[in-house]
């Protein structure tokens, strides 16, 4: 990207993955994005990485938050093995179709083990008290375009700290259930994904 107007960051630590070129320069824009307090859409074709570049943004901004924490704790203490601090962001909510739950779970686990993922799906999903907590306690929660649907209720009650929105064309037709749940949703940031950002006009865009 040779007009870019934003700092290359180096690969996240803890990264269990190289980035090719074109995803570092794309999980730095989703980084530069959330630092002006800027949504985005990432449309990279299918099979570029779109899942690796979210979770490395992910990951950076969760290693900041540890920074955070550890220079706040006052001289001459430290945090031990036995302490876990409060997250001091909510969770960030990941919106999928129900059949990338298990790919999308099974990817944090195998780049970014650092971040705890919940899957809010089916029917044992918990309800308004135990997922605030959830929020509190988990890095990432993973949910379904259906489970919005019904559940938006209570998940609008949370303040997440990015929403992100993968094959986003789900919510393309603003007079669908789907696109009406999202919008009840809060958040700090919001990113959507999509290899097809554009099917019919430009409207499906916005």
């Amino acid at each position: 990207i040779s007009d870019q107007k934003f700092e290359l960051l180096p690969r996240p630590e803890g990264l269990k993955a190289e980035l090719r070129s074109y995803q570092q320069a794309g999980y730095s824009w989703l980084y530069s994005l959330g630092k002006k307090n800027f949504g985005g859409c990432l449309a990279d074709d299918m099979g570029l990485g779109k899942t690796l570049q979210t979770l490395a943004l992910l990951l950076k901004l969760k290693s900041e938050e540890i920074e955070t924490i550890q220079t706040s704790i006052p001289a001459g203490q430290q945090l031990t093995l036995f302490d876990e601090p409060k997250n001091q962001k909510k969770a960030s909510l990941i919106i999928v179709p129900t059949s990338l739950v298990h790919n999308w779970h099974n990817e944090v686990k195998k780049f970014t083990p650092q971040l705890k993922v919940y899957r809010h799906t089916g029917t044992q999903r918990k309800k308004i008290a135990s997922i605030n907590t959830i929020a509190e306690k988990y890095d990432i929660i993973i949910t379904t375009y259906g489970t919005i649907r019904n559940d938006y209720e209570q998940l609008r009650e949370i303040t997440f700290n990015y929403i992100i929105l993968d094959e986003s064309q789900n919510i393309k037709n603003p007079g669908s259930k789907a696109y009406k749940s999202v919008l009840e949703l809060k958040s700090n940031h919001k990113l959507v994904l999509t290899g097809t950002p554009i099917e019919n006009s430009l409207s499906d865009l916005w």
